[in-house]
């Protein structure tokens, strides 16, 4: 689990750290409001202004977080893990990424893989990975028996 929020957390830092400076200054402007009209001036029709702002200012952080939900939504999933052979490697050069194929009983899946991962394995070694089970990224990848891991 530490490998996989790492992971999350690796890729997406920059997106949770806008989100949450984009929260913080909102909230403590709309606190800030709120001292002033309620509590200094008593002012009903200022905190029924503030009312409308913070609804406003309310449903607005909500799309942000629901598009920060939509870009990465493998926080709020497990990791998925999975046990199988290689069954076939292949490089995309449409998206630049590697590929591949795992048997594991009767399914097969495809995951996407970085190039050292990429380098290491042969068709028909058998893998345990653990991966982003919406991205299909792969976070971990353990050769169990192979080419490499009888060396």
């Amino acid at each position: 689990m530490k490998d996989y929020y790492h992971y999350l957390w690796s890729t997406t830092w920059p997106n949770l750290i806008v989100l949450f400076l984009i929260f913080l200054v909102v909230f403590t402007r709309l606190g800030w409001k709120f001292f002033n009209t309620w509590c200094n001036k008593r002012n009903f029709l200022g905190f029924l202004f503030w009312i409308i702002k913070a609804c406003f200012w309310t449903g607005l952080l909500g799309v942000y977080f629901d598009i920060f939900l939509l870009s990465q939504p493998d926080w709020f999933y497990k990791p998925g893990v999975i046990n199988g052979s290689v069954q076939g490697m292949a490089y995309d050069s449409g998206t630049s990424s590697y590929l591949l194929d795992i048997r594991s009983g009767s399914e097969r899946e495809q995951f996407y893989i970085d190039y050292r991962i990429y380098g290491r394995l042969k068709v028909d070694d058998q893998v345990e990975l653990m991966y982003l089970p919406v991205r299909r990224e792969v976070i971990r990848c353990e050769l169990i028996s192979g080419s490499k891991a009888e060396e």
